[in-house]
């Protein structure tokens, strides 16, 4: 757990709150493009993940659990009875959670960019922590470098280094390894997310994003914009548009 509970986070906007969770070792610099465009209709709360940024790393223990304790402190702080969450990338299995964990503090949730892995994407990446376990310099090699910058290249745009790429890896570069490695470990397999995902639940994907497999037809409400895994920040209006509509209607 953490001995601060309080995240750093960010407050824009008014209107019905919606808690913003960013995704692998980004800051809430990932919402830049949306905050002006969604501002105008919720009350906005961004906030960095335990040992992201500014906010405290947990002291020890299930990275994922120290998540859900924080975001509920930040919610007590703001003295918010319930709110919708927006999950990005890695960040919508700690949302998943946390929405398993307080149902009753939540209205709804929506998974943007939700890293669907199966087959070999989803066996390569335990093999890599089957690895990392006996031996942590293994995750510190393949975060290091120019392997973290082609595999931000590779997962977030495709394989192309366009220039967004190096602010990310940037950004990405400064985080403790042992956060980095956590919020992956701990990433709850595809059956298990789509498990929660209801008719308070809304997935948005990218129709070319490498790191999502194709969503489910049924049991889930999920909508589609043209872009990649970089979404949120290239393809802002379209997927701003789709979120007013799911939260407002």
């Amino acid at each position: 757990m953490m001995s601060d509970t309080t995240l750093n986070y960010r407050v824009a906007g008014s209107g019905p709150p919606l808690l913003l969770v960013h995704g692998f070792g980004v800051s809430f610099n990932i919402w830049r493009a949306l905050v002006p465009l969604l501002a105008e209709y919720f009350r906005l709360v961004m906030i960095e993940l335990p040992g992201i940024g500014d906010s405290p790393a947990p002291d020890s223990g299930a990275y994922t659990a120290a998540s859900i304790a924080a975001m509920e402190s930040v919610r007590q702080k703001l003295a918010i009875p319930k709110w919708s969450v927006l999950g990005y990338s890695s960040g919508v299995g700690v949302v998943a959670a946390y929405a398993s964990a307080h149902p009753q503090r939540m209205e709804r949730v929506v998974l943007l960019c939700p890293p669907l892995l199966s087959g070999w994407r989803w066996w390569g990446l335990r093999a890599l922590f089957w690895l990392d376990s006996p031996q942590p310099a293994i995750g510190e090699w393949v975060l290091s470098g120019w392997r973290l910058y082609w595999l931000v290249a590779l997962l977030g745009f495709n394989g192309r280094p366009v220039p967004l790429t190096a602010e990310w890896v940037a950004e990405i570069a400064t985080q403790p390894r042992p956060v980095l490695k956590a919020s992956l470990r701990e990433f709850p397999p595809i059956q298990q997310l789509l498990a929660q995902a209801g008719e308070s639940t809304l997935l948005i994907c990218g129709k070319s994003d490498f790191v999502s497999t194709r969503p489910p037809r049924r049991g889930a409400n999920v909508a589609f914009f043209a872009g990649d895994h970089s979404g949120p920040v290239r393809m802002a209006e379209p997927v701003a548009s789709t979120i007013i509509n799911f939260l407002v209607s």
